[in-house]
């Protein structure tokens, strides 16, 4: 209550009081707006070997990543080794304001994770009958740089 009156008072001043007032107000709204940039999956450069060391070519390499907290669906990408080996992904970034951040963090309070953000990320390789299927996990520091796949034949 004596908020109000300390407002209403200073509001009747002036034109000097009313200007700050609607500045502060509008870099808050803005602050909390503004579609802030984070990372779900850094770049990831992935080399895939056999079980002897050798690399493979040619195979396909699939990302799947997404971030459980803002998205309801996932992603993915594929890409085939080059002759080396090696398979390049780029940085996986969402954009979302403060609010949708703060309202999903919200909605997600009474679930098994508790609110917490949920970024995943893995690779699967295959497409070759010479190779078994296999799978490497990003679980937030680095993604790992290689992957071995194990020859069937």
């Amino acid at each position: 209550m004596q908020f109000i009156i300390w407002f209403s008072e200073h509001w009747r001043l002036g034109y000097r009081f009313r200007i700050v007032f609607m500045a502060a107000f509008l870099i808050v709204l803005v602050a909390l707006l503004y579609p802030f940039q984070s990372t779900t999956v850094p770049q990831w450069n992935l080399r895939v070997v056999d079980d002897a060391g050798a690399a493979v070519r040619e195979i396909i390499v699939t990302e799947h990543w997404q971030d459980y907290l803002l998205e309801a669906d996932g992603h993915e990408e594929a890409l085939r080794t080059n002759q080396d080996g090696w398979v390049s992904f780029g940085a996986r970034n969402l954009r979302a304001n403060i609010l949708r951040r703060v309202f999903a963090r919200i909605s997600k309070f009474g679930s098994s994770d508790r609110g917490r953000a949920v970024r995943y990320g893995a690779v699967v390789v295959w497409g070759q009958k010479e190779y078994e299927t296999s799978v490497a996990v990003y679980q937030g520091d680095f993604p790992p740089a290689e992957i071995r796949v194990r020859r069937l034949r």
